[in-house]
This record gives C-alpha cells, structure tokens and sequence, in this order.
C-alpha cells in the first residue's frame, strides 16, 4: 500500500520548489526589464554626449577664427552720458 505521508511530503516538496521557480523566474523578468531601460537610457546618453561633442567642436572652430586679443567684453564705441 501507498504511504499517504511520503506522497503528502512528496507533493509539498513539489510546491515549494515550484514556488521557488516561480519566484526566481519573475526576479529574471525584473532585471530583463531593468536592463532594457538601462541600455535604452545608456544609448539616450550616448546620443547626447555624440552631440555634445559636435557642439563644443564647432565652437572650439568659431573660437579660433578669431584672434584672442579682438574677443573683449568691453564696449567698442564710447559710451555717451
């Protein structure tokens, strides 16, 4: 005859590995997600460094058009009062 105990334990044993699988399986769904937000924002930021890079490019070009003694922040006509 069956032990109804050992089948009892045998099926708990079942569940909580089960429950066990379940748990790890949905935590792998977690950091799939996650790291499919991360790439997303890490390309995001690659894009935005590439234009970043473009514009401070462009403006170390306009900057040195120009002699460093002709930039000046002061006023070339006189001020009338």
């Amino acid at each position: 005859m069956v032990d109804v105990g050992s089948v009892l334990q045998g099926v708990q044993e079942r569940d909580k590995w089960r429950h066990r699988l379940d748990v790890l399986e949905r935590s792998l769904a977690e950091i799939h997600e996650r790291r499919r937000r991360l790439e997303t924002r890490l390309r995001r930021l690659r894009k935005e460094l590439s234009h970043l890079r473009v514009a401070s490019d462009s403006l170390v070009t306009v900057v040195s058009r120009f002699p460093t003694s002709e930039v000046s922040s002061a006023s070339q006509r006189p001020v009338i009062r």
